[in-house]
């Protein structure tokens, strides 16, 4: 029998989202069942909706969950308080180390965010917290007067947040197979080679 929500519901919560983010990785379409959900967890499919109120709710929260349980601290620390100009290539080192705990749920993600409202809804929030921690470093760098003259904050931001983008690593690393590390290190050595200046 599964435990009343009301009684353990913090437990009972991390039980959800934690089965709903493994059933999410062995997905081939995202579309997995809330009563999968509820088995895997030893819930009633009533306790889910209980919980996170509809699919898209707990499609959001686990992705929340995969953040809070991985070390993405350093992805955040690098932004918003790792000297500059060192901050960009810790950035972009601490998002390249991330990217393959995350890449198979993110990879389902994209793709039906095209076609699924909830799916969207779980893509856009993770992604627009990307682009703020990129959108943070830049504004440092430009107060640290370390960009080139060329370059505005907002642009250089969407420069990282293009050079950096999921779809990228995984046409070079999933695809055709590049060493993960040396192309977390190309990366970082061509945006410094754009973006700072050498004085």
């Amino acid at each position: 029998m599964p435990v009343a929500a009301r009684n353990v519901p913090a437990e009972t919560r991390e039980r959800i989202l934690a089965a709903t983010w493994k059933l999410m990785e062995k997905s081939r379409d995202l579309q997995v069942r809330i009563a999968d959900i509820a088995a895997a967890a030893g819930v009633s499919r009533q306790a889910v909706y209980l919980h996170f109120g509809n699919r898209a709710n707990l499609l959001l929260a686990a992705v929340q969950y995969r953040d809070r349980i991985s070390p993405v601290q350093n992805i955040a620390r690098a932004a918003e308080e790792d000297a500059v100009p060192g901050a960009l290539a810790n950035f972009v080192a601490a998002w390249f180390e991330h990217i393959p705990r995350i890449e198979p749920v993110a990879h389902l993600l994209s793709a039906a965010s095209q076609i699924d409202p909830e799916a969207k809804v779980a893509w856009e929030d993770r992604m627009s917290l990307l682009r703020r921690l990129i959108g943070v470093l830049t504004k440092r760098l430009a107060a640290g007067r370390v960009l080139k003259s060329e370059w505005t904050a907002e642009r250089a931001a969407d420069w990282i947040w293009h050079r950096t983008h999921l779809d990228g690593w995984r046409h070079l690393v999933g695809e055709r197979g590049w060493d993960a590390a040396e192309y977390g290190r190309q990366v970082r050595a061509s945006l410094e080679r754009d973006l700072l200046r050498t004085n």
